[in-house]
Formats: structure tokens, C-alpha cells, sequence
């Protein structure tokens, strides 16, 4: 029973190391895991949960400490549901350099495209 609760300790300590060796290269995230289990091997049930907590309360000084101000990724960018269901837009008109002007999505900024009909209300 102990080892089993052990377990689980030692997967939630790798979930955290993992999260914070997230985009580093294989070897990196290997390492770091084999002294992460190797330092939690002998401890107790409880002490291995608050070892597990700490390395989960440190994953953003070890993200800061292992990219060391290098480039970092872009997140993700999420649109609005509307957006990317594309049946709603803020339509919002902009202008170009030379003058002309345009529509486009200030959510997403998608480009409005005429297709000649107007919608019918209530009909």
C-alpha cells in the first residue's frame, strides 16, 4: 500500500518537472527526471509529497533557470468562439497606406468578404 501512494507522489513531482522542462531538448528532460526519481525514491509517503509540492511550486524558477533569457515560444493565440466557428465577427473598418478602406475582424482579423446579399430579418 505504501509503495503504491509513493507512486503517486513520484508521478505528480514528474508532472511538475515535466511541465517545467516543457520545450527543452529529450536529453535535458531525461536527466532531469532520473535525479527527480532518484531523489524521491527513498523518502516516506509524506515526505515524498512535500518534495513533490516544492518541485511543483518551483517549475517557473527552473523554466527561468533552464532558458536562460533565450527566445522564448509564442503563445498560442486563442480567438474568440465566434471567431473560429466563424458566425460572429466584430466587423470594424480599417484603413490601408494608399487610402482605401476595408473590413476585417477586430477580434481576429479576419478580412469581410462581400457576397452581395444583405440578411433578411424575421423572414
Amino acid at each position: 500500500m505504501r509503495r503504491k501512494k509513493q507512486r503517486a507522489s513520484i508521478r505528480f513531482a514528474v508532472a511538475a518537472m515535466e511541465r517545467a522542462t516543457e520545450g527543452e531538448p529529450s536529453e535535458t528532460r531525461d536527466r532531469y527526471h532520473d535525479e527527480l526519481v532518484a531523489e524521491m525514491h527513498e523518502l516516506g509517503r509524506i515526505a515524498a509529497w512535500r518534495y513533490a509540492v516544492g518541485v511543483a511550486v518551483s517549475t517557473s524558477s527552473m523554466r527561468a533557470a533552464l532558458t536562460d533569457g533565450g527566445p522564448q515560444r509564442e503563445p498560442a493565440v486563442r480567438h474568440a468562439l465566434g471567431c473560429r466557428t466563424n458566425t460572429r465577427h466584430v466587423w470594424k473598418t480599417n484603413h490601408t497606406t494608399d487610402g482605401h478602406l476595408y473590413r476585417a475582424c477586430a477580434r481576429c482579423g479576419k478580412e469581410y468578404v462581400s457576397t452581395g446579399r444583405t440578411p433578411m430579418i424575421g423572414g
